[in-house]
This record gives C-alpha cells, structure tokens and sequence, in this order.
C-alpha cells in the first residue's frame, strides 16, 4: 500500500490539511501554484468571495486538465496510426527479404 502523507497548507482563509500519496516537495509545488493562481485570480475579481474564487480555480484547473487530455488522446491515436504504417512497412520489406532468398 502506498504511503500516505498528511499535507497541511493555507488556502484563501483556509487552513487545509490535505492527504496525499505524493511527498511534501510535491505538495509545496501545488501549494506554490494554487496560491498563484488564486491570487490572480482575485486581483481579477476583487469583489468575489474566496468560495467563488475557489470554484472558479477548481473549473480553470479542469479545463486545463480536459484539454491536456484531448491533446494526449490525439498525440495516442496519431501514434497508434504511425505504428501501423511502420509495421505494414516492416512486414512488406521482410516479404521482399523472403524472396530474395529464395533459389
């Protein structure tokens, strides 16, 4: 079973205690971008209160993720097609290699 880690950070007005299976300089990094992006976030959006500021991260997050997702699946099929071109190849230049040898 995988480690478990107890990752306490401040997040707005919160104090959060997260738990993890990553390590803390793994989680010093999301602490480091998440305070980031919420203090752009709320200089954007002075008014907003942190519930709203903390949605509006949690949906940006996802979409990043949801496109990096789209990317993967393209880059995965694009890939898929280039090995199917490389082995149909393979198998023709190991038929010619099979009459060459032959009397």
């Amino acid at each position: 079973m995988a480690n478990i880690n107890r990752y306490k950070f401040s997040f707005g007005e919160k104090q959060l205690t997260l738990t993890t299976e990553h390590d803390n300089l793994f989680m010093e990094e999301i602490e480091r971008i998440t305070n980031e992006k919420y203090q752009a976030l709320k200089e954007k959006m002075p008014s907003a209160d942190s519930e709203t500021l903390a949605l509006l991260l949690a949906i940006n997050a996802l979409s990043v993720q949801l496109n990096r997702e789209k990317a993967y699946a393209q880059t995965e099929a694009e890939l898929a097609t280039m090995k199917e071109k490389v082995l149909k190849k393979n198998v023709t230049l190991v038929d010619l290699d099979e009459l060459e040898d032959r009397p």
